[in-house]
C-alpha cells in the first residue's frame, strides 16, 4: 500500500508542528515507561534471590504474574478503540505507579513478604497491559502511514535507550538502596502519566469507512461514543423491562468486539506470520534475559556486573533501531528478517559455552544489535495493513501472544536452571532458533511480497 491509498476511514492526522509535538510527548512518555521497567525488572529477581528465593521459584513468580497482567490487555483494547485511549493510558500509568510504590515501601521498611510482591507486580503488570493494548494505535492516529517505520524506529530505540540506562541504573540503586529501583520504576510511571495528558491530539479512531466495516467487528452502530445516546433513549421508560436483554446483548456485543482484533490476524497471512515469528522471539529473549541473571549469579557476579551486561545489550539495541530504517530501505523486507533470523543463531550458542561477564556482554549485545532491524519492517509493516478502527485490538492479538511467551521464558529459564547446567537455557534457545529460522526462510518470501514503503 502506498500513502496516497490509505484506508478509507482513516482520521487524518493533526497538521504540522501540533503532530510533532503530540509524538514527542508520546515518545518521553514511553521512553520513561520502558526506563522505569528496566530499572526495576532487574531489581525484581535480585530482590528475590536476595530474600533466599530459589531461581525456579523467581522465574514463576515473573511468568505468572505477567500471564495475569496479560488477560486484561484485549479488554482495555476494546475500550482504546472506541474512544477512551488517552483515558486508559494515564490511568493504567498511575495504577502501575502505586503498585511499585507499595513494592518500594515494603523494601524499605526491611525484607517485603513473598505474597506483597507477587499481589504488587500481579497488578503492576496488569496495568502495564492496558497500557500496551491502548497504545497499539496511538502510532496510527498521530503520523501518516509514510512516516509509520521512521516512528516506530524512534520509539523502539526510546525502549532500547531504557534498556542501556535502566539496567544499570537499576544495579547501582539496588547495591545502595533495595527500594530505590522501586521507586525510581514509580516516578516513570508518574512521569508518562503527565506526557499523555498533555497531548493534545484526538486518539479517537474514524468510523464507518468500509475497510473496517468489513472486518467483522459490530463497530458500525452501537459502539464507542454513539452507545451513550442509545442507552440514554431506551431508559426513559422500561428501563427494568430492556435491562437484562440489554446487559445480554452488550454482552454478547463485546465478545464480538473482542474476537475483532483475533479474527481480523486469522484472516491476513501477513499478520499470522509477525505474531508467530514475534512470540518465538519474545519467548526466547526472554529466557535468554533469565538465563542470564541466573547464570551470572551463579559465577558470582554482582548487581551491577549482571546490570552493565544488560546495558550493553541496551546500547547494542539501541544502535540497531537506528539502524533500522536505513537497513529496511536497503533490502527486502523478507531477506532482511531471514539474515536476522539466522545470524542471532551463532551468539545464543556461544552463551551456552561460557561464564565469562564480558563475553556475554558482547553477546548478548550482538543478539540486541541484530533484532530490532526485523522488528521495525514487521511492526511497520502490520500498522500499514491494519485500519485504524482494529489498531488496538490487532495490536493486543500480538501482545498478547508474545506477553505470554514472554511468561513463559522466565518460567523455562528458572527450571532449566535448576537443572545445575549453567549453559542449557541458551542451548535450548540455539534449537528454537534454527527451526525458526528454517520455517522463516520458508514463509517469509511468500508473505512479504508486497513490501512496505
Amino acid at each position: 500500500m502506498s500513502p496516497d491509498t490509505a484506508r478509507p476511514g482513516r482520521r487524518a492526522t493533526a497538521p504540522g508542528a501540533a503532530a510533532d509535538r503530540d509524538f514527542r510527548r508520546f515518545w518521553w512518555a514511553n521512553t520513561a515507561d520502558a526506563l522505569g521497567t528496566q530499572t526495576s525488572g532487574l531489581a525484581l529477581p535480585l530482590l528475590l534471590l536476595a530474600l533466599g528465593t530459589p531461581p525456579a521459584v523467581v522465574g514463576t513468580v515473573a511468568g505468572v504474574s505477567a500471564g495475569c497482567g496479560i488477560l486484561a490487555g484485549p479488554f482495555a483494547a476494546v475500550l482504546a478503540d472506541h474512544g477512551a485511549r488517552k483515558r486508559v493510558l494515564v490511568c493504567a500509568a498511575l495504577v502501575s505507579a502505586g503498585a511499585m510504590t507499595w513494592v518500594a515501601a515494603g523494601a524499605l521498611a526491611g525484607d517485603p513478604p513473598l505474597w506483597q510482591l507477587c499481589a504488587a507486580v500481579v497488578v503492576e503488570r496488569t496495568a502495564t497491559s492496558c497500557q500496551e493494548a491502548a497504545s497499539a494505535g496511538t502510532v496510527a492516529a498521530l503520523v501518516p502511514p509514510d512516516r509509520y517505520p521512521r516512528a516506530v524506529s524512534m520509539l523502539q530505540a526510546g525502549e532500547q535507550a531504557g534498556l542501556v540506562v535502566g539496567p544499570a541504573l537499576g544495579g547501582a540503586l539496588f547495591q545502595l538502596g533495595r527500594w530505590l529501583p522501586f521507586l525510581a520504576d514509580a516516578l516513570s510511571y508518574l512521569a508518562s502519566a503527565l506526557c499523555v495528558a498533555a497531548m493534545r491530539a484526538d486518539l479517537r479512531p474514524r468510523r464507518g469507512g468500509p475497510a473496517e466495516s468489513g472486518s467483522g467487528s459490530p463497530t458500525g452502530s452501537g459502539s464507542g461514543s454513539d452507545s451513550g445516546s442509545d442507552s440514554g433513549s431506551g431508559s426513559g421508560s422500561g428501563s427494568a423491562t430492556v435491562s437484562g436483554a440489554g446487559l445480554a446483548a452488550a454482552g454478547r456485543s463485546f465478545l464480538r468486539e473482542l474476537g475483532a482484533g483475533a479474527g481480523f490476524v486469522r484472516r491476513e497471512p501477513f499478520l499470522r506470520f509477525v505474531v508467530l515469528w514475534s512470540t518465538a522471539m519474545s519467548l526466547l529473549l526472554a529466557a535468554l534475559s533469565y538465563g542470564t541473571i541466573f547464570t551470572l549469579r551463579d559465577s558470582g557476579a554482582g548487581g551491577a556486573p549482571v546490570g552493565a551486561v544488560l546495558a550493553v545489550a541496551g546500547a547494542t539495541g539501541l544502535a540497531g533501531a537506528l539502524l533500522a530504517p536505513r537497513l529496511a530501505r536497503a533490502l527486502p523486507g523478507a531477506r532482511l528478517v531471514i539474515t536476522v533470523s539466522w545470524l542471532m543463531v551463532a551468539p545464543t550458542l556461544g552463551l551456552a559455552l561460557t561464564t565469562q561477564v564480558w563475553a556475554y556482554a558482547l553477546l548478548f549485545g550482538a543478539i540486541s544489535l541484530l533484532l530490532p532491524a526485523a522488528a521495525v519492517v514487521l511492526q511497520a509493516r502490520a500498522l500499514e495493513v491494519t485500519p485504524q478502527q482494529l489498531q488496538s485490538r490487532t495490536g493486543t492479538v500480538l501482545a498478547t501472544a508474545t506477553g505470554l511467551a514472554a511468561a513463559a521464558g522466565p518460567l523455562a529459564a528458572g527450571g532449566l536452571a535448576g537443572t545445575g547446567s549453567t549453559g542449557r537455557t541458551a542451548l535450548c534457545c540455539c534449537a528454537a532458533l534454527v527451526l525458526l529460522s528454517l520455517w522463516s526462510t520458508a514463509r517469509a518470501p511468500v508473505v512479504l511480497r508486497k513490501e512496505a514503503p
